[in-house]
């Protein structure tokens, strides 16, 4: 028995591996594409460098299977001996338990992610992830292990504090996946959805926090940092601009030359 559970196990923590770089790297692709299309539309001036885009696709391989591995005990436990909370059944079920995984998500980064920040525990907890000043997409997932298990345990723990099915959860971490490397990405993908005062973070969230370090702590929303007096006080009116100016260069790449 034990034997086989740990073959389910491997097997499980394997398969959810394979998914998150498989995402990984189609976003980082396709983001690097769209990028080159807006390349005036480029938040930052300065230029990332090469050496830290290598080191930060390295280690987001290492990171990934850290975040498999405990989302994958996590739906292990779930699956082979039913610990955790039973799931709401129909599609409206399915449709609350990811919403409120999305917010119970958010609440959990945006203090872990603060917590982190403190003089005490960023230096040999996070600073390893702040190095790229400049991120890129392949910088999303460029942390060390200690900085996973401050903000991805969630995905350990989450059949724990939300009744969702191991369904809903993966849906959640695809588009968590999905949104941070477009988050990290250098240009201002975001549209109307993310203009303010839409509570969805848009790019130049994270690029501030980034630049700034002490601002943006929250991943999907920006109602905590709104809340908590976290969000940088020119966030608002720089989204609106790189929003705008994303758009504009977009219009402007589709005008047929002279």
């Amino acid at each position: 028995m034990a034997l086989e559970w740990a073959i389910s196990w491997i097997a499980t923590v394997a398969a959810v591996y394979a998914i998150l770089v498989a995402l990984y790297g189609a976003t980082c692709f396709v983001v690097a594409r769209l990028n080159r299309q807006i390349a005036a539309a480029k938040i930052q001036a300065r230029e990332t460098p090469q050496h830290l885009i290598r080191r930060d696709q390295r280690q987001s391989l290492l990171s990934l299977f850290a975040i498999a591995a405990m989302f994958g005990t996590g739906h292990w436990l779930y699956a082979e001996f039913g610990w955790g909370l039973r799931p709401f059944g129909g599609v409206a079920g399915s449709i609350l338990a990811f919403l409120g995984s999305l917010i119970l998500f958010d609440t959990w980064f945006y203090w872990f992610h603060r917590l982190i920040h403190t003089p005490a525990l960023y230096p040999w907890v996070h600073r390893w992830h702040h190095l790229t000043v400049t991120p890129v997409a392949w910088s999303n997932n460029s942390d060390r292990l200690v900085d996973n298990l401050f903000l991805q345990s969630y995905w350990l723990v989450a059949h724990f504090l939300i009744p969702a099915a191991p369904a809903v959860l993966l849906a959640h971490k695809l588009y968590d996946q999905v949104t941070g490397v477009i988050g990290h990405s250098g240009w201002e993908h975001g549209g109307s959805w993310c203009r303010p005062p839409s509570p969805l973070v848009s790019v130049t969230h994270h690029d501030q926090h980034h630049r700034y370090f002490r601002c943006n702590y929250a991943t999907h929303f920006t109602l905590w940092d709104r809340l908590m007096g976290t969000l940088h006080p020119e966030h608002d009116a720089e989204a609106r601009h790189n929003i705008a100016t994303t758009v504009a260069v977009r219009r402007a790449e589709r005008l047929p030359a002279e």
